[in-house]
């Protein structure tokens, strides 16, 4: 393939257990952008948690945060592309969810920063201890606000994939959730998708579909990796995202993402 574009997930993905993009990581996806291939960071985080993790890698111009919710420019420091919930749908979902499971913790994204009521920062204390809660205030959820890109939801015993199918019967099926293994599902546009984002970008750039190569682990990776030209699950990931996947990386901890780039600059300049 002649190589155009490399959109990698982050978290268990391009990154290291210690929340750091290796050197052999960098200086890989430093050649491939010398190399006139661009490259792309794709996250269920929001843009203000994502931007500190990938600028090290200095050759990042695109972020597409919060599974797809926003697109972001790096360079131009601004949103370039945005699919904000539907409030109505948001206060249904919730008040569902309420009904059967009670107390949840919510932590939501707007354009104005990210935010969490004290549900979530205790649950996520009690759920997960070793895990590092940023120093913000709480705040009280309203579920019918509109300008909503993500919402988290934390249970407060179950996490992960068994909070995921227990919850999901009570999200509309148009909408699009997930989760990416930090315990909380997630809660996105239908518009809001990796893959769908990833092809708006592409197009933006003048990209092949075909010409595109993407690096994922979790359920909330699926769409890109099912519309990339080759996507890659890791060594690490869930079973739904190696299902997705045309293809394996090694694992996020032997610089899976690093070994098939470093293969695919080697074809690339073989061609």
């Amino acid at each position: 393939m002649q190589l155009q574009l490399i959109a990698s997930d982050i978290d268990g993905t391009l990154l290291g257990p210690d929340h750091i993009v290796t050197e052999r990581t960098i200086e890989t996806l430093r050649r491939a952008a010398d190399a006139g291939v661009e490259v792309v960071a794709a996250t269920g985080r929001s843009h203000w948690s994502a931007i500190p993790l990938i600028e090290p890698i200095g050759c990042v111009r695109w972020l597409v945060a919060s599974n797809g919710a926003t697109i972001y420019d790096l360079e131009n420091d601004e949103i370039v592309g945005s699919f904000p919930l539907e409030g109505g749908v948001v206060g249904s979902v919730v008040s569902s969810l309420e009904g059967e499971f009670g107390e949840l913790g919510y932590s939501w994204e707007t354009p104005e920063g990210v935010f969490q009521n004290e549900a979530f920062r205790a649950i996520r204390s009690t759920l997960f201890p070793s895990v590092k809660l940023s120093k913000r205030s709480t705040n009280e959820f309203v579920a019918g606000v509109e300008d909503l890109a993500k919402l988290m939801i934390l249970h407060p015993a179950l996490a992960d994939m068994e909070w995921f199918e227990a919850s999901a019967p009570h999200v509309p099926s148009d909408l699009n959730f997930a989760t990416s293994g930090m315990g909380f599902v997630e809660l996105t546009s239908p518009q809001a998708d990796k893959g769908i984002a990833l092809a708006s970008l592409c197009e933006r750039l003048g990209v092949d579909q075909e010409q595109t190569v993407t690096f994922g682990d979790q359920p909330n990776d699926l769409g890109m990796l099912r519309w990339a030209g080759r996507g890659y699950a890791m060594g690490n990931a869930n079973d739904k995202a190696i299902e997705a996947a045309s293809h394996r990386a090694p694992h996020h901890l032997e610089d899976g993402v690093a070994q098939i780039v470093e293969q695919l600059l080697a074809e690339r300049g073989s061609a």
